[in-house]
Parts: structure tokens; sequence; C-alpha cells
């Protein structure tokens, strides 16, 4: 017996011995490619900055050729500055310095879409639609609102001063403000689409949005019975991990596996379990509405509670984007972020779409993902990236005339216009509205050029251009006045879709972003169709994969 011991023990001693050497030689071979990597581009890098007919800028070409090189990998491997780096910090901080106002481009102008509660912007009496010219001393004409957005904040403390020009009124004037911490706000809007049925509008998960979703669903329970919940994610590109397991944590049960990492360092590899008692009970049922727009945390959030057959997922396809990333500092000036594993959610689905790497020839080796799951009711799930949602419902694609209207801000106008006249902005669109409405864009020659007439045209121009046709008579303008004739109609025939432009932007002017959300949600299919879903219980239950 101790002889088969001893021999036991040399074996496992010698697999160990072995496992450690092949590791040590696996990593000794790492390094020297590394070396001898840095050794050729070293050499290359040296004899173009000496022998360059034209002197080269060190630093910029080392810049470019690092973030050539990153471009063939993913899309979120990158190359960062500190001035690049700063929406990271803002998102992780969950806080940054500055007045608290949320911003968009109309007619090219920056203009105000609404101040936050307790900023020095809603102080200072700044409101929805006002346009800024300037911050400090650099004009906003022609800046993107990333750069605005930058100029805006600074050091808690520090002076700002914004020139406004507010429509209506006449003159500029100049806003002096002290910046202060603003806190991010993850939530747009939250209320009841109807009696006993929540609502929560999650726009991003910066620091302290578990914390938010709690306080808000806490809030509801209090006004209302909560029979069931409504978690909106569309368009929400994700955020920390951390806060997206926290908001899962609040609807799964204690000892659920939510998620789990896989990467090549021991770091990378990691299962989370949830530890904490859910915030609702399975009496309350659960919506979670994604689209294209539902990245990264919005994914796992709706994969998991899919996954544990924990709620229904409704809208479209999401965005399928599962890879993490670490931002590793390289000096004081810069920072590279890089993919370092892939998000796994609980019934082993991948949720980052195939075909990632830009070049494919970079990867030694390329495994192959299971396309077929089941969640924990033996629903069959299928994967190819992404959540599909358990119903979907894809939104309508909007009249030319309604997208032309809406390029060229005409909603926005008009609604400024109104409120500037009336000092209010109106309930609901009537009739009365949508004909002064129709009168505006006749007095500001709204007209626009739609496919067909496009292409009329072009064919027209060719003929003329071919000496082949210049002799014969072409009657184009009798389409072209059918055309007009037609393009009269549209108003009457989008006129629905033309009042939800306009209570758009009119919830907008009233209450920033939570008046746009609450105003859109009136007429909004997928949310009408959800509620249908969630007062059915027969059909919540089968959805779901439960007898009845």
């Amino acid at each position: 017996m101790q002889w088969y011991q001893r021999r036991a023990w040399r074996i496992i001693g010698l697999a160990l011995l072995t496992a450690s050497l092949l590791m040590a030689v696996s990593a000794t071979d790492i390094y020297k490619q590394i070396s001898d990597s840095i050794r050729l581009y070293h050499e290359v890098y040296r004899q173009v900055i000496l022998n360059y007919a034209d002197q080269i800028n060190a630093s910029e070409l080392t810049d470019l050729n690092i973030r050539n090189m990153l471009s063939e990998l993913d899309p979120y491997t990158v190359f960062l500055t500190e001035e690049e780096k700063e929406p990271l910090d803002v998102l992780s901080q969950g806080e940054y310095g500055g007045v608290g106002l949320r911003i968009s481009i109309r007619k090219d102008t920056v203009t105000v879409i609404s101040s936050m509660d307790g900023s020095p912007a809603r102080k200072a009496n700044i409101f929805p639609g006002d346009q800024i010219l300037k911050v400090d001393t650099a004009f906003t004409k022609g800046l993107n609102l990333d750069k605005t957005a930058r100029l805006m904040r600074g050091k808690p403390g520090t002076k700002v001063d914004l020139l406004i020009r507010r429509p209506g009124f006449s003159g500029d004037k100049t806003y002096s403000m002290i910046r202060d911490k603003i806190q991010v706000n993850n939530i747009s809007y939250a209320g009841f689409l109807e009696d006993g049925i929540g609502y929560i509008r999650l726009t991003e998960f910066a620091k302290g949005a578990t914390s938010e979703v709690k306080k808000t669903i806490a809030k509801l329970e209090n006004e209302n019975s909560l029979q069931a919940l409504v978690l909106d994610l569309r368009g929400n590109p994700g955020g920390l991990l951390e806060e997206a397991l926290g908001i899962a944590e609040l609807f799964t049960e204690i000892g659920d596996t939510l998620l789990f990492t896989r990467g090549r360092t021991d770091n990378a590899n990691r299962v989370f379990i949830a530890r904490n008692r859910p915030m609702l009970d399975r009496q309350t049922k659960i919506a979670v509405l994604i689209d294209g727009g539902s990245a990264s945390a919005s994914e796992i959030v709706a994969g998991i509670i899919q996954d544990v057959d924990r709620g229904i997922v409704v809208g479209s396809p999401s965005f399928g984007k599962g890879l993490v990333q670490t931002v590793f500092r390289v000096d004081r000036q810069y920072s590279v972020k890089i993919t370092t594993a892939k998000y796994y959610i609980p019934s082993g689905r991948l949720i980052q779409k195939p075909d990632y790497i830009k070049n494919s020839k970079l990867l030694a080796s390329a495994g192959r993902e299971d396309s077929i799951f089941y969640s924990r009711n033996r629903r069959l799930l299928r994967s190819n990236g992404g959540i599909t949602p358990d119903v979907t419902v894809t939104g309508e694609s909007l009249p030319e005339y309604v997208v032309e209207l809406w390029r060229q801000n005409a909603f926005f106008s008009f609604a400024m216009k109104y409120k500037t006249e009336q000092y209010r902005v109106p309930a609901r669109v009537d009739e009365k509205v949508l004909s002064r409405f129709q009168q505006y864009l006749k007095e500001t020659g709204f007209t626009y050029t739609d496919r067909q007439e496009k292409s009329l045209r072009e064919v027209e121009s060719q003929l003329k251009q071919d000496a082949r046709f210049q002799n014969l008579p072409i009657a184009f303008n009798q389409y072209y006045a059918r055309i007009d004739s037609l393009r009269g109609q549209e108003f009457d025939k989008n006129v629905e879709y033309i009042r939800q432009g306009l209570e758009s932007e009119f919830g907008t002017l009233e209450d920033g972003i939570a008046g746009r959300v609450k105003a859109e949600l009136r007429f909004d299919k997928v949310v009408a169709r959800t509620r249908t879903l969630l007062k059915n219980d027969v059909v919540y239950g089968n959805t779901l994969g439960y007898s009845h």
C-alpha cells in the first residue's frame, strides 16, 4: 500500500513539475516573441526617423502606429490620451465637475435639452431650448458635443461663463456659474404606465446605478401597488460591470450564477454569484425592453433575467457586445484599454457577436462557440451574439416626409416658436396646434425631395447629356407636377407621426429628458405590447415556460 502511495505521489509530483516547466517554456516563448518584435520595430523606427528625406514628428508617428496596430484587433481595444479617457473616468466615478447641462446640436447650434436638479445651471435659470454660443472665450459653432461638454466641465469651485441666446428674446446674455460636483443620473424617467405597472428608463450603468434603481423601486412601491415592473434598457450602451450585476441581483435569488468571464489570465477568469436577497419577489412580474442600441451591461442584465426565467424580454435583438475591457495606464499621459476577457451569462451563452476581430490572421487560434442553450425552465435559447427577445416587437420605420421634418429640425423650431409666443407648451397636440404647425411649414418654406423625384431627375439629367436623345421630346414636367400634388397630401397622410414628433419636442421643452420620455410613452408600440403581456397571466407564464 505504501509503495502505491509513494508511486502516486511521484507521478503527481512529476506531473506538477512538467506543467510548471511547460508554463515556464510558454511564458519564455511569449516574452521572446515580444522581445524579437520590439527589436524589429525599434530598428525600422530608428531607420525611418534618422534617414527619411523630411524630418518626422516622432511622437505623432508613434501615436499613429499604436492606433493603427490596435485598430486591427476589436473595436474596443484602443489607445487613450487623458482627454479621451475622461468619459471612462466619469463612468467609474459617477460624478464630474460641471454645471449640470444636457445638450444637443440643433441646426448647427449647441442647444440645452435640460438642466439637472440642484445644478448650477438650474439655479441660474438656464432653460431647455437655450442656445450656447460661447463657453468662456471659445465659440461653440463647429464644435461637436464632446468638445463642448469638456469645455463646460472642470474642477468644482472654478468659474465658467456661458454666452446664451434665448429664442424669442432680444440680445444674448452671459451666465457666470461656479462649477459643482454633478452626479450622473442613470435613470432618465420613472413612473407608472398604469395602476400596478411601474416603469424605469435606465440610460446607462455609471457608478451608483444600482442604488438609483433600488431607491426608484422603493419609491414606486410606496406610491402604488407594484404588480409588475418594466425596465427599459433600449438605447443603453452599457457601463460598469459591477452595476450591471448589482441591478441583476435585485431580481434574482441568492446563489444564482449571474455571470462568468473567460480570458487568458487568472484575473480574467471569474464567476459571479448572487449574494443578496432580491428586492422584488417572484409574484412581481418583470419585463426588460431592449433594442439594437442595448449593449454590454444592458445585455448582461437582460440575458441574466432571461436565462433564469425571472422575466420576459421584449423588443428587438440587442447589439452583441460581450467583451471585457481593462484600462492599463502606460504613463502620465496615455492609457490603453484592452479586451481581456469575454462575458458569458448563466446559460453559457456568449454575448459577443462573432467575427469581432478585424484581422483574424492575428489570432493564434480561434475557438467555436455553441449556438444552442437552454434557460432554467428548459426554454430553447439560440445564440449568435446579443440577446434575442422572448417577444419581438420592432419599431416602425418613419415615412420620408416625417424623417425630413426631423432632419430639418422643424418640430423643435416650431415648438420653440410656440413656447416663445404662448409662454407655455400645450398639454396635448390637438387639431389647432397641428393646423398652426402646417401653416408654419408653409411660412418657412419647408420642402424636400423624395427618392422618386431624385431618381427621376437623375434619369432626366443623363438623357439630356446623351446625344442620342437630345432631339426627342421628354415630358418630365408632368411627372414633377404629379409628385408636387402627392407631396401636398403628405401632412394629412402622416398626421399621427407629426403629432408624436411635436409632443416629443414639447415634452422636452417642458421637462427635459424626463418630459420627452414621458411624452413618447403615450405612443410607444413596444411599451403598449409589453403592458398587454404583463396583464395576461397565462401568456406571461407560458412565455417563461411555466405550466398552468
